[in-house]
């Protein structure tokens, strides 16, 4: 993690691949430059026949190396650049989708059929996933270079191998070129105040671990990623409109007693279903919907395109509810439940009882409370799938092999995801209701905002 978190990102110089699209490929009709996003008549059939097999390989192999092994911002950040541009290398290839980084205005796709789009779709895909990750995540250089080879290998020497692979380094370059300016994500000292009720304190940690403490005394993490560049919204305060409940508020009081009866380790209050939504859903919210993503992949069988798309959008939607869920964290500042309870005598309101030795579940974040990151960006996957889907309702299974290995969800709909998702941080202790019910509501927004303007079907904006 060391290594991560002293990334620097690759300054290069833009590759753009020119081509563009075509539908009949025995009567194709090449247009030039000057027919910019001329689809008129590409071969939708031919991206049809391509299947999700290899993006769900490498979707699986990025989780194998990153999932819940680093702070949740920093894998949904890999997680967002690797499956970019894996899209944008498929949308090379043949330009289906707006991409990211990887400019397809004037791809020519004429030379495109059946028999070697999965050559060069293959090759585009799997050389782009090897060298954006290799680039991003060093350590897993030689699980990627493994998968490349024998995804290479059985492709072939041809002209069509060679095609995919060139798309597939432009497309690395392109991501990392675009992202050269990102600063790294970090944990440093806290430098406010905390002294007046509700401000954030970050003095809980030291109180909740009988061991060593897995981040510096005093510590926040990346305090300033709500200023990152967004991948897909205008700004990370782009969707802030509510701020937190006075601490004398009838409101404060009644989400205080809730966490304070429902949070904590041991609470009799909670019912044995409360106990197991908290602990199934506080895993990272990026490997959460990747996983799920892949499930709905080959439950309803989506090509290639599809499958590179949708987990396309819920990078981008992942990231981005980090990034202004954390613009928020930082412009209201407070405080959260481990330290309100612990508070509660001396926060100027009476009808807070406090208690000194209340204890969440499990480890509190290092970071502000409000609004609840892992709502908002549960709101904004939830919301990416349902509108991808074009249905809210959507029965699939959901695990939690990290947290609750065995442990099975019947999900009925997006917004089941989304709700019990928000609701676990109040069962573990992280939040209020306010904050969780605020991140959802504003992630919803991101997400919807989020699908209706990247990585669009081209036709459609003709």
């Amino acid at each position: 993690m060391k290594t991560l978190l002293k990334l620097s990102w690759i300054c290069v110089l833009l590759i753009v691949v020119t081509s563009c699209a075509n539908e009949e490929l025995e009567n194709a009709n090449p247009f030039g430059a000057s027919d910019s996003y001329a689809l008129k008549s590409y071969n939708n059939g031919m991206i049809k026949s391509y299947s999700n097999e290899t993006v769900i390989k490498w979707n699986e192999l990025i989780g194998t190396y990153i999932d819940e092994k680093m702070p949740q911002p920093l894998e949904a950040k890999l997680y967002a650049m690797i499956t970019l541009t894996m899209h944008d290398a498929l949308n090379n290839v043949v330009p289906k989708y707006e991409t990211y980084a990887l400019d397809n205005t004037f791809v020519n796709a004429s030379d495109m059929s059946k028999k070697n789009i999965h050559a060069v779709a293959d090759a585009a895909v799997s050389q782009a996933a090897r060298d954006i990750f290799v680039a991003l995540f060093p350590a897993g250089t030689s699980g990627a270079n493994g998968l490349l080879n024998s995804i290479l290998t059985q492709i072939g020497d041809s002209e069509s191998k060679s095609k995919g692979i060139e798309i597939g380094k432009a497309a690395a370059i392109a991501m990392l070129q675009k992202r050269q300016g990102d600063f790294p994500l970090v944990f440093t000292s806290f430098t406010g105040t905390g002294v007046e009720p509700g401000d954030f304190r970050a003095n809980f940690m030291p109180w909740m671990m009988p061991n060593p403490p897995i981040w510096p005394a005093n510590a926040v993490y990346a305090p300033n990623l709500g200023d990152l560049t967004p991948f897909g919204i205008n700004s990370g305060n782009q969707f802030r409109n509510e701020g937190t409940y006075p601490i004398n508020s009838e409101e404060y009081t009644r989400d205080y007693n809730e966490v304070k009866a429902l949070g904590c380790t041991n609470c009799p209050s909670r019912t044995p279903e409360q106990t197991e939504i908290g602990t199934f859903w506080i895993e990272n919210t990026a490997s959460m919907f990747n996983r799920i993503a892949r499930t709905l992949i080959l439950q309803d069988n989506l090509n290639g395109w599809e499958a590179a798309r949708l987990i396309g959008l819920l990078g981008i939607s992942q990231m981005d509810g980090f990034i202004a869920s954390f613009e928020g964290k930082k412009h209201f500042n407070f405080w959260r439940p481990i330290t309100a309870v612990r508070a509660g005598d001396n926060d100027g309101n009476p009808e807070t009882i406090g208690d000194a030795s209340w204890t969440p579940t499990h480890t509190t974040p290092p970071t502000p409370e409000y609004p609840s990151t892992h709502s908002y960006c549960g709101g904004a996957g939830s919301e990416v799938l349902k509108l991808y889907f074009g249905t809210d309702t959507k029965p699939f299974t959901a695990t939690s092999p990290y947290y609750l290995p065995g442990v099975e969800r019947h999900v009925s709909s997006f917004s089941q995801v989304a709700r019990e998702n928000a609701e676990s941080r109040i069962y573990i202790g992280y939040h209020f209701r306010h904050a969780i019910t605020v991140g959802e509501r504003q992630g919803k927004q991101l997400g919807k905002y989020v699908f209706e303007n990247n990585l669009r079907d081209l036709k459609k904006m003709q």
